[in-house]
């Protein structure tokens, strides 16, 4: 069972698809006026099998993907994977959002350069607040994110 937050379909601006949130349970970063800080007290957390939340995804007709954003999913690892793997099977595009640098993340999931998915890296830093900073078509909230798309181009 894959515990999460909640699911908020047809999502314009956060991928370079049409895609539902699927929200984490959780995020241990603690980045300073963090965006996501309500969802880690104000949402309870639910429990279903990855098949039956990418069906809850499929089962609107706008969603072309997931975004595996809102909170951190590299904090509950199996998880993420499992819902890859099934958005892949039912050939539905992938972002997930991480504050882990590339390298960090690679060397923790080294399999995930191999899948045909996005990921965008990098941690929300004040210091780097950017007006007009994109990736993929998506406005990125600092200078030091960005994405990176693997797989077949």
């Amino acid at each position: 069972m894959i515990k999460y937050k909640g699911i908020v379909h047809n999502v314009l601006n956060d991928a370079p698809f049409i895609g539902a949130i699927l929200i984490a349970p959780t995020c241990t970063m603690g980045c300073k006026n963090c965006i996501n800080e309500h969802l880690k007290t104000n949402r309870i957390l639910v429990e279903d099998t990855a098949k039956n939340i990418i069906e809850k995804v499929k089962s609107n007709g706008l969603n072309r993907g997931i975004i595996m954003s809102g909170l951190e999913w590299t904090e509950s690892p199996n998880a993420m994977k499992a819902l890859m793997h099934e958005a892949l099977k039912e050939s539905l595009e992938v972002i997930i959002y991480t504050h882990h640098d590339e390298k960090t993340f690679l060397k923790m999931f080294p399999s995930l350069s191999k899948k045909e998915i996005y990921i965008k890296y990098g941690a929300y830093d004040e210091c780097q607040i950017a007006s007009n900073h994109e990736s993929y078509g998506v406005k990125l909230a600092t200078e030091n994110q960005y994405i990176k798309y693997y797989g077949v181009s």
